[in-house]
């Protein structure tokens, strides 16, 4: 258990600063007495001084420390010490020391000087230790009141409370649960809850926020996983399809080798089978001219001798002959190469004739198609004179007539956009209008919140200054009551002496002052106590003063507060219940302001949901509003045609073509060039054995030449050429039929369902909006009564 051992004073108040004034407390208790001004209080006021470090009240500027007047010095310095035993058995010393100097301008200047908190030892006049704790003022501060196992507070207002505020346990209710609170150390704990109830509201408040946000990020994330799975299943489809390309383009490229092969090996076999058809037919020949010979040649008659001499002779004979052999072999080479060059000829007279006849054929079912769709284009359109019999000036006529039908429609549609435009840039205009009256509206409706927050304010200021105003008859009527009680005593004191008869009374008071003098000595004992009784007696006349006071107050504010009372809690006003009506009011109104407060949440938990979701619908809408640009750049500039569809049947007729042409052989000139010669010489086309004259032969003439040009390795090498940049926009169309579909996906569906949903929403909010500000006006005029 903590104690007090000695308190030294010097240069405090009344006591010197010369010499060191000291005072050792005993157990159990110590009373201290002593004339006013001996320095009772200056003793408790070192006291608290030594274990708190605070200074008495009203005793700034040096007020507290020894007048340097008085002691007649420009300094005076001060101490205070005290020896005391800490709560856990040490000896403790606590040193404060202080100093004042006087002012040029007689002013003083106090100076907080080094203090010391250190153990003191009871051997430290025999070389015991003395150790010192601290010698910072806010660290003894802290340390003393933990050595004496008390709380500052106690110190303060119990312990050593200063006698001007030993009134506390009467003070106001506020002030009376503040004290208390400090000596129960309850502060800390009350402003722990409040800051924890603050931290748990704001915690709520980003909870909230954090789930809209978490639900807006969940649906953004559904979103986005479907938009990943959607991305996976078509970069499945395109490898899916890049791998079916493949394989076909090899099946293709296989086919287009075969396809090549057998050509060679088809033209390889005619070359071999007219090849044998003339090896057959000169052996025909030889044997037809053996078989002639056999017939005509005879057995020659004559005598060994003489076949042996013509035998002899016959080598020269044979070598005549062969040379007749020889002679003739050449023409009949001659005659077989002719021959064979007219088949030839033949051949691919016969082949041009079945192209050509297809051509024809293909012409004329182009003709039949051209007429239909003229006749179907001319009854749509409502053109007249081309329902039958369509030559090349009626398809003339009608494709200027369609290009003058194409220049009105275009005009008719320039000056449709032009007034669509107009109507855009009208709306525009409106809108821009209807959102600057929606500003306006929103900006009027702002500064009407402000002014009537501001009205509300001057409204409760309002109320407050007539509420101290109507303390001011209570008061005045309590002055006046002590004025009329002071009046009375005087008149009866005046009353007192006019009746009284001092001069005959005063030798008898003289002779009774000697009586009264020997009773002044046994009434002084007597006074001593009456003094103490005499605080006691105006404390409690005070008390009976406030009372009276504090009733006037509590009727003048009871006869105040009765309409309002009335009001809010329905009754009337009754002092000793109204504290727990206007409680249950209180609570009510708590409870309604705490649903209105929750409903005002969720309002506008909705309504920031619907702008968050609008907001992100907005987002999508702008992005695929962008992409659907670029897949429709990509396309203009990609595509020239007016469709896809139309383009890649163009490509693949023309590669068709070509491919057509590329299939000709480089050989098949020569055919030609044998058959123009022939059909020079003999004007007879050997490919279907018919006479031709100069007018036919002139046609014939400028067809083979016209083949001849065609079938040239220039010429083929130039279609090959253009196979292959047919083939590659081929490649190019083929590759943008996905984003032809993408354009139209998104164009058809994704950007009217983003417009749709944004349509929605924007319905949603104002109704949402409406009901979230209908909410906070009706918690705004819902106040919670005052406890007061």
């Amino acid at each position: 258990m903590a104690s007090l051992n000695k308190l030294a004073i010097r240069g405090i108040r009344s006591f010197d600063d010369k010499q060191i004034s000291v005072i050792e407390f005993f157990s159990p208790v110590t009373v201290i007495v002593g004339h006013n001004g001996s320095g009772k209080t200056t003793i408790i006021e070192c006291l608290k001084y030594a274990t708190t470090g605070d200074q008495p009240p009203n005793t700034r500027g040096g007020a507290f420390i020894h007048d340097p007047k008085m002691a007649n010095e420009k300094e005076v310095k001060a101490q205070v010490k005290l020896r005391f035993h800490a709560a856990n058995g040490a000896r403790m010393l606590a040193v404060r020391n202080l100093s004042v100097t006087v002012k040029k301008t007689a002013g003083l200047t106090m100076k907080t000087l080094e203090s010391i908190l250190a153990l003191a030892d009871n051997d430290s006049g025999k070389g015991g230790k003395r150790g010192v704790i601290s010698t910072k003022c806010a660290e003894m501060d802290a340390e003393i009141p933990q050595l004496l196992g008390v709380s500052k507070a106690v110190l303060e207002n119990v312990i050593f409370c200063h006698q001007e505020d030993s009134y506390w346990p009467l003070a106001e209710p506020a002030a009376l649960k503040k004290k208390f609170d400090d000596i129960f150390e309850a502060t800390k704990y009350t402003k722990a809850l409040d800051s924890i109830k603050a931290l748990r509201k704001d915690r709520v408040a980003e909870l909230k926020t954090e789930k809209e946000r978490l639900d807006g990020l969940s649906r953004e994330k559904s979103h986005a996983d479907k938009l990943k799975a959607r991305i996976v299943d078509l970069n499945q489809s395109i490898a899916a399809k890049e791998v079916e390309h493949d394989d076909t383009k090899k099946a293709y490229d296989a086919i287009v080798i075969s396809n090549q092969k057998f050509n060679e090996y088809a033209t390889h076999f005619r070359e071999v089978y007219l090849r044998v058809e003339n090896y057959n037919d000169n052996i025909a020949k030889i044997q037809l001219d053996l078989d002639e010979s056999k017939m005509n040649l005879h057995e020659m008659p004559g005598t060994d001798e003489e076949l042996e001499a013509k035998l002899k002779n016959s080598d020269g004979d044979a070598v005549r002959n062969r040379q007749k052999l020889a002679m003739q072999q050449s023409k009949a080479d001659t005659t077989e190469g002719e021959l064979i060059a007219a088949r030839k000829q033949h051949t691919e007279l016969a082949e041009r004739q079945g192209t050509f006849k297809a051509e024809f054929e293909a012409q004329q079912e182009r003709m039949a198609d051209r007429e239909v769709v003229i006749q179907r284009t001319s009854e749509k359109l409502k053109i007249k004179g081309f329902s039958s019999g369509l030559d090349s000036d009626k398809v003339l006529a009608f494709m200027s007539k369609l290009q003058e039908l194409h220049k009105k429609q275009k005009a008719t549609v320039e000056n449709l956009q032009r007034e669509s435009s107009n109507k855009s840039e009208e709306y525009t205009r409106k809108s821009a209008q209807l959102s600057s009256t929606l500003q306006a509206f929103k900006a009027q409706r702002a500064s009407l919140q402000h002014q009537l927050s501001k009205h509300q304010s001057a409204i409760t200021l309002s109320e407050r200054q007539l509420e101290a105003t109507h303390n001011l008859p209570s008061e005045l009527n309590a002055l006046n009551g002590d004025i009329e009680e002071k009046q009375n005593r005087l008149k009866k004191v005046q009353a007192e002496i006019a009746a009284a008869k001092y001069d005959e009374r005063l030798d008898e008071k003289t002779a009774s002052t000697k009586l009264l003098e020997e009773r002044r000595d046994v009434l002084n004992s007597e006074f001593k106590s009456i003094n103490m009784q005499s605080d006691a007696r105006a404390k409690l006349q005070v008390y009976r003063n406030t009372a009276k006071a504090k009733t006037a107050e509590i009727k003048t504010t009871v006869s105040t507060a009765n309409i309002g009372f009335r009001r809010l809690v329905g009754a009337e006003p009754h002092p000793d219940t109204m504290e727990r009506e206007v409680d249950r009011v209180q609570v009510e109104k708590e409870h309604e302001l705490a649903a209105l407060e929750e409903e005002a949440s969720s309002t506008n938990g909705v309504l920031h949901q619907a702008q968050s979701l609008l907001s992100s619908l907005k987002i999508q809408l702008k992005s695929k509003k962008e992409e659907l640009k670029g897949l429709d750049k990509r396309l203009k500039t990609d595509l020239e045609a007016d469709s896809l569809e139309e383009a890649l049947v163009e490509a693949g007729n023309e590669v068709d073509v070509r491919k057509n042409l590329a299939s000709i052989d480089a050989g098949s000139s020569k055919v030609y060039d044998a058959l123009l010669k022939i059909g020079k010489q003999k004007k007879v086309c050997t490919a279907c054995n018919r006479h031709m004259d100069e007018h036919e032969l002139v046609v014939f003439e400028k067809s083979l030449k016209d083949q001849m040009k065609k079938s040239s390795p220039e010429s083929l090498a130039s279609i090959r050429e253009e196979l292959q940049e047919w083939q590659a926009e081929l490649t190019k169309l083929q590759n943008l039929r996905p984003v032809l579909i993408a354009r139209d996906r998104l164009k058809d569906i994704e950007v009217p369902e983003l417009e749709a949903k944004i349509k929605e929403q924007d319905a949603k909010i104002p109704s949402a909006s409406a009901a979230a500000e209908l909410v906070r006006l009706c918690s705004i005029f819902h106040p919670i009564p005052s406890a007061r």
